[in-house]
């Protein structure tokens, strides 16, 4: 019979605690440039899982399933680029041609503007730009006193200089292009590592669960369980809900860009489709450009001036933006990412300092997933039911709330279809078998 161990006390457990933490936020810190590789690869490989759970449920060993989501995910990524390539080369040069053409175009109408305007107006006062003018005028003017020939002691101080300038330009760029090289392959062997973590993951990423609920007293797990769904459902929302946002964005910019006769169409609905990413600011973003363009070339289709038509392509993209917040998002999205649209814009500037462009794409549902931890510490700090509605009954009413989503309706439609062909031999075998009387009674 062995002795029990003695129990910690409070404090020592509140120290632990307390060094845990400090620990884990040290490696955090130390280890940050090597987890945002490590962070990608888990989303991928929570975006691989189900495809994984598929094939290991259809009799596919579970390495060899991971194996193929993998690959099929990297030839996704190699083949519609690829196809896709020359369509998309095409558009973004004439985009660019067209951006730089307008804003050749704006620096002449501005040059003019200032060569016949020299006193502005603004707000009941005058600023005479006379004389600003005339003296950058005259540092653009060519001396009067002609070309005056250097000496020769000026000429070898100017070609030691050169020499010098270029001896420079060459170190910098063999520097340049040592730490090119260097960039390249550090690039190439963390993608090779990212690919082994998404593979150990979907391989392994179905036992941390139960490892988990290990850590946490049976009397815990219902909340615990009821957490994770909810945390779960957060994420689930935002990747589905994004990829469709971006789809649905990006054809709706296009068809109204066409109708309205915007240039570059194409181009700037890949732009407002992929900014869809970026909260809050993206679609402001991505008007930008096009109200621009349309300022710069005008319409092909409405007979309007360009300034008219700018306004018509800013009330578009404000019409669509409005759509998207009152029907699209809701429609799509739920209620997993409720979240007022000044604290996105928070958590996206703090994203953006700490993880850069992934900080700004993981926003949003990183703010709601603190949400939802937040909301159930502080029904458990205040000794009330964190959730008073169990989570499969908060879904039962959502979706009747919401209606049928298309899977629903896919699945009823195959069973319809599965039913009437189920029928169609016994009515056939029926219409027969009545002919066949009605023959033999004639």
């Amino acid at each position: 019979m062995t002795n029990a161990t003695p129990r910690w006390s409070l404090e020592t457990k509140r120290w632990a605690i307390f060094g845990i933490i400090v620990v884990s936020t040290v490696l955090v810190y130390y280890a940050r440039s090597a987890l945002s590789w490590l962070v990608v690869a888990a989303l991928l490989a929570y975006l691989l899982q189900p495809l994984v759970n598929w094939l290991h449920d259809h009799k596919t060993p579970r390495a060899l399933a991971a194996i193929l989501a993998i690959f099929l995910a990297l030839g996704l990524l190699l083949v519609i680029p690829a196809v896709l390539f020359p369509l998309l080369l095409s558009q973004f040069t004439t985009l660019f041609h067209d951006m730089m053409n307008a804003t050749l175009r704006g620096l002449d109408l501005l040059d003019l503007w200032l060569q016949n305007s020299r006193v502005i107006r603004l707000w009941g006062f005058e600023f005479d730009m006379t004389d600003l003018l005339l003296e950058l005028e005259q540092g653009l003017n060519l001396s009067e006193e002609g070309v005056i020939l250097p000496s020769p002691d000026v000429l070898l101080n100017a070609i030691q200089q050169a020499i010098t300038t270029a001896t420079g330009l060459l170190g910098s760029l063999s520097g340049f292009l040592t730490a090119l090289v260097s960039r390249m392959v550090s690039l190439m062997f963390s993608i090779f590592l990212m690919i082994f973590y998404i593979f150990y993951i979907t391989v392994d990423g179905h036992r941390l669960k139960p490892w988990a609920k290990s850590l946490v007293k049976p009397e815990y797990l219902p909340e615990i369980s009821e957490l994770g769904h909810r945390i779960n459902r957060v994420w689930q929302a935002f990747f589905r809900g994004q990829l469709m946002l971006s789809l649905v964005i990006g054809a709706l910019t296009l068809m109204v860009g066409l109708i309205i006769g915007l240039p570059s169409a194409l181009a700037l609905a890949i732009i407002a489709g992929i900014m869809e990413a970026v909260p809050t600011i993206g679609p402001i973003i991505a008007a930008v450009p096009a109200v621009i363009l349309a300022l710069a070339q005008g319409s092909s289709v409405l007979p309007v001036s360009n300034v008219t038509f700018a306004f018509i392509t800013l009330g578009v993209y404000i019409v669509i933006q409005q759509l998207e917040n009152a029907l699209i998002v809701p429609r799509i999205m739920g209620s997993a990412l409720e979240l007022h649209p000044m604290i996105v814009l928070v958590g996206v500037v703090i994203g953006a300092k700490f993880a850069g462009i992934l900080g700004i794409f993981l926003a949003a549902p990183t703010l709601a997933t603190l949400k939802v931890i937040f909301q159930y510490a502080h029904a458990k700090i205040l000794d009330l039911d964190p959730f008073p509605i169990p989570f499969e009954e908060e879904q039962a009413r959502l979706a009747q709330t919401r209606g049928p989503t298309l899977r629903e309706r896919w699945y009823r439609w195959k069973q319809r279809a599965s039913l009437l062909s189920q029928h169609a031999p016994e009515d056939e075998a029926s219409s027969v078998e009545g002919h066949d009387s009605f023959r033999n009674k004639t």
